[in-house]
């Protein structure tokens, strides 16, 4: 099942990025990144209405999840369809791959969990592989604020997901995404009402970034994003990040299939990346990531 997990959130984030790129075109990025949540939730609802897995967390977790709603998706959300607007999809989503190299750093600083030797060669060649993919954006002059930019999605990726592992993993990973784009909701919508949307050249245009918009909140988001949570729990932090270091490869298709710019250096870069994720991913496999500390037990007279 995590492997199913983990070749669906692969495929689906892979167009994700054109999505937004299309869905750009009519409407402003933080409009964008609140209809994503919220037809995100929608379908989350429906499916939690079905499963009757309606969620219920303590004022203690209350607190860490409005820690995962704004790194998790408040600011990533944004950041990502204003930078695809200019710089491309592909640029993106390669600067997303650096989620498991801060995710391995982050879980030795905060978790104490240190990965086994096959799993940092992996994890490193990956790193190497995504600076050569970084190295080529700069030298085709992508201003260093977007890149700055681009780098801060990964880190507030990571850290979102070490918070899941260590303080949420006891919440269901259905009724903890439907919360995550509920409250995210609540945040993005109300700042969308005040943003002026570009005028597309002509209907078709819009009709194209309605669609695309469609597509990227109940699929690319809210289906997605529960099965990336439920990867979490199921197998950490690690290898559900690890996915990210493919998305890339459909991302660039997807690009060059819109008239993207895609160099020999981009290929040969990625090819290295999809040996790294295949051999962290068998070290993964073979050495189980331990089960996050037990919270201390709530006292009720400090809530």
């Amino acid at each position: 099942m995590p492997y199913l997990l983990f070749a669906g959130c692969c495929l689906v984030w892979s167009v994700s990025f054109l999505l937004m790129k299309k869905a750009v075109v009519g409407f402003h990025p933080i409009t964008v990144a609140a209809w994503r949540v919220v037809g995100g939730g929608l379908v989350l609802a429906y499916l939690c209405w079905r499963r009757q897995a309606w969620p219920r967390l303590s004022a203690r977790q209350a607190r860490w999840l409005a820690v995962v709603c704004l790194l998790g998706c408040g600011w990533p959300y944004v950041i990502q369809p204003e930078i695809v607007g200019r710089q491309g999809s592909a640029f993106v989503a390669l600067a997303v791959s650096l989620v498991p190299l801060i995710t391995l750093i982050f879980s030795a600083l905060f978790l104490r969990v240190y990965p086994s030797t096959p799993q940092l060669v992996g994890v490193c060649t990956a790193f190497l592989c995504l600076g050569v993919l970084l190295l080529d954006g700069l030298r085709r002059e992508i201003p260093l604020s977007d890149l700055l930019l681009a780098c801060t999605v990964p880190a507030c990726y990571s850290a979102a997901n070490l918070v899941i592992r260590r303080q949420l993993s006891q919440t269901g990973s259905l009724g903890l995404t439907f919360l995550i784009m509920v409250v995210t909701s609540a945040i993005l919508f109300p700042l969308s009402l005040t943003q002026t949307n570009p005028t597309c050249n002509s209907p078709r245009d819009w009709w194209l970034a309605v669609g695309c918009l469609g597509l990227l909140g109940t699929v690319g988001t809210g289906l997605a994003t529960y099965w990336f949570n439920t990867m979490i729990q199921l197998e950490g932090p690690l290898f559900a990040g690890m996915s990210t270091n493919l998305v890339p490869i459909g991302a660039l298709l997807w690009g060059w299939w819109d008239a993207e710019e895609i160099s020999a250096r981009q290929v040969l870069a990625l090819v290295g990346i999809v040996i790294s994720v295949v051999w962290v991913q068998a070290a993964t496999y073979q050495r189980p990531v331990p089960a996050p500390p037990q919270a201390a037990p709530e006292n009720p007279a400090a809530e």
